[in-house]
Formats: C-alpha cells, sequence, structure tokens
C-alpha cells in the first residue's frame, strides 16, 4: 500500500488510509501533521500535582516524554483517561498525550522541566484544505485533541464559503467516564462526532468509518451498518449510554463481534438550531451540498450568455434534469426549481428539496398458528 510507505508501516494515518480503502472509499486524500519538539519547557511554576503541556496532542508512546522534577527523572505513563484521577506512585507521571494534561507524584519544589513533541493537526488540516478542498467530501481528525478538532472544523466551515462543502469526522472524547455529564460544545451540521473512536488496541477507526460513509453515497445511510475492519472497541456502550450520547449528537458505535455497528448519523445541530433544521442527518448535510455545488456550477455555464427567457428556461431544465437523477437514486423526493429575471443582468434560482429520511425502526409481529396453506 502506498500509504504505508508514504507514512510508515503500522503508524496510524497508514492503517487509517488503508482501512478506509478496504471499507470502499475511494480515492483517499491524507496529510501528516508536522512533529515539533519541544526541550526544557518550564514547570516550575506548577504549585500542585496536576498540569497541562503547552502544547497537545503528543505521541502515544510514553517514552516521548521526559519529565524532571527537584533533578529527579520521572517515569512516564500514557493514559487517555483524565490524569487527575490517577494517584502516581514515586517518580511516575501520568500523561494523556491527546489533551497533554499530566499528573505527577509531587509538585516541583526548586525545579521542573518536560522534553516532549507535539503535532501540529490545524497546520496540516489547512494544507489538506488548500490542496484539495475541492474533492474533499469527508474529513476525518485521528485525534479528539479539542484544538485538533476544532481547527479542522473551521477549515471546513472556511471552505463552504468558497462552494468547497465537507463534513468533518471525529471521536467526541478519547474517555467519557459518564456519558450523562458529558456536553457536546459544537452546534453545526459540518462535523460528526462518534464514540468511541478507538478500537480494542487504542487505535482511532475514523479512517474505517470514512471508507463505509464514502462508499455509501448520497443514497444510503451508515445507521446500523457494520465497519468490517473492526471487530473490537475500546469501550462497550449500554442502551441507556447510547441514549444519553444521542441526546447530546454524538454518534454511538456499538461493540459487537460481527463488526463495529453505527447506531445514529447525526450531525452536531443543535436542538434550537432552525437554521440548520433540514440537516441534523449527515445524509442530508450532503445531500444538500450535492445539489448546492451542481446549481452552482450548472448556473456559472449561464454567465455570459444573452439574459433572454430562453436561457432563463434552458438553466431551469438542466437543474430538473439533474433532480430528476438525485430522486432516481431515492436521494430526493421531491424538488421545485423557480428561476426569475431580478434585473436586466441578474437572474435568481431558487431550488428547494426534500430529503429522504433513513428507515430507522422496523415493527416486527410474529403470530404462531396462523399459517395457512392452499393445496395445489
Amino acid at each position: 500500500m502506498k500509504a504505508r510507505g508514504l507514512f510508515g508501516d503500522g503508524s496510524m494515518l497508514a492503517e487509517n488510509c488503508v482501512d478506509a480503502l478496504t471499507e470502499g472509499a475511494y480515492p483517499v486524500y491524507a496529510v501528516a501533521p508536522e512533529r515539533i519538539a519541544v526541550t526544557g519547557e518550564d514547570l516550575t511554576g506548577l504549585s500542585s500535582t496536576s498540569g497541562t503541556l503547552a502544547n497537545a496532542p503528543g505521541p502515544e508512546d510514553a517514552a516521548e516524554y521526559a519529565f524532571t522534577v527537584d533533578s529527579t527523572p520521572k517515569t512516564a505513563i500514557l493514559t487517555l483517561e483524565d490524569p487527575s484521577t490517577k494517584t502516581p506512585d514515586t517518580d511516575e507521571v501520568y500523561v494523556n498525550p491527546v489533551s497533554g494534561d499530566f499528573e505527577l507524584d509531587a509538585a516541583p519544589s526548586t525545579s521542573g522541566d518536560v522534553d516532549y513533541s507535539y503535532f501540529d493537526y490545524e497546520t496540516a488540516a489547512g494544507v489538506l484544505y488548500d490542496e484539495e478542498g475541492e474533492r474533499l467530501d469527508l474529513v476525518g481528525v485521528l485525534n479528539e485533541n479539542a484544538d485538533a478538532v476544532a481547527g479542522t472544523h473551521a477549515e471546513a466551515l472556511q471552505h463552504a464559503g468558497l462552494y468547497e462543502f465537507s463534513v468533518v469526522i471525529a471521536g467526541a472524547s478519547p474517555h467519557i467516564p459518564d456519558t450523562t455529564a458529558f456536553t457536546n460544545s459544537y452546534d453545526s451540521s459540518r462535523i460528526q462526532l462518534l464514540y468511541p473512536a478507538r478500537n480494542g488496541a487504542g487505535e482511532s477507526f475514523i479512517g474505517a468509518y470514512l471508507g463505509l460513509r464514502a462508499a455509501l453515497g448520497i443514497n444510503n445511510s451508515p445507521m446500523w451498518k457494520r465497519l468490517q475492519t473492526q471487530k473490537e472497541l475500546a469501550v462497550t456502550l449500554g442502551k441507556s449510554q447510547q441514549e444519553d450520547l444521542v441526546g447530546e449528537k454524538v454518534v454511538p458505535v456499538a461493540n459487537e463481534s460481527r463488526g463495529a455497528r453505527i447506531v445514529e448519523d447525526l450531525t452536531c445541530v443543535a436542538e434550537d438550531n432552525t437554521e440548520e433544521d433540514a440537516m441534523r442527518q449527515v445524509l442530508h448535510r450532503l445531500i444538500v451540498d450535492y445539489v448546492t455545488e451542481v446549481t452552482y456550477l450548472v448556473s456559472e455555464r449561464f454567465i455570459g450568455e444573452l439574459h433572454t427567457r430562453a436561457a432563463r428556461d434552458a438553466l431551469a431544465n438542466i437543474i430538473s434534469g439533474e433532480m430528476d437523477n438525485l430522486r432516481s437514486l431515492n436521494a430526493i423526493t421531491g424538488y421545485s426549481i423557480n428561476v426569475e429575471k431580478v434585473d436586466a443582468m441578474t437572474a435568481s434560482v431558487d431550488v428547494g428539496i426534500d430529503t429522504i429520511d433513513p428507515l430507522r425502526n422496523i415493527l416486527a409481529t410474529i403470530t404462531a398458528g396462523e399459517v395457512r396453506t392452499t393445496a395445489a
């Protein structure tokens, strides 16, 4: 696989690219975030055992973190949970590589510093969008770091203004100890959060989900579909936990031996967001984006034409043909098109669509003793 040659055999990015391809995505674009070294970050002013590195996320390898407190080296132990809930033994430090939070065995009394490195996800997201923005539909972030996800979402919003539409897919958190206490900070149809987003080995499976979602296109939903490349997840959610997450517009992923099962297809649109009410499912968001892009591209072709009724009718007919194609795919159930003259050099194009909803429930009734046969 080319991805393994580019990003390193066994690396999280390479394996996610491979999983995306295996699940059905093509093509797959990826950018490796730059790894930046930090030497001697000062911890002297830390007044407690809890702290946060100035930069994150970092490598998920304990050997990459070198803490020294009061001239004594500390042994780093990685955790995806809140380090402040841990109790380090003497000369140990718990580090969360996603958030950069850490917990020391004792606060510095005279001196303290740490050498580590971190990954610049925000710049990587900018490079990906600048290079391939017009080709992207789904953009995955392989780390749950809040700044990494927020930076990628900001890029998606910026490029949407340029008619380069995409939805960001990321993990809601590396660890949610209490789903009833979790709060989703996003209110946007351009981001979807999953939980869990890591497999039993602790590796992100966002790439696998992107592959499944891409293969389905805009005439099918990932709801209740399985990831063939993921058989064990880091977390097993109960029904009530899944319901808590759905209430916060987070997509639960069920841990099942036949393959991880996608429970919902939610975007992060809040209940009171009336502007994006029609895009509460990623399926709907992608359909609306496709219609918007088609309408924009078709309309561009008429710039420079003589402003006549015949030209406006031709524009409407071409857009109507595209909508008929979508309806034949069951992506939409109906549409309306209105092309009108605004002034001597301006026309308006209004396209309305009814998007199809995924089947969410099936009520089956089995009755015993009611089978009738008819003799031939």
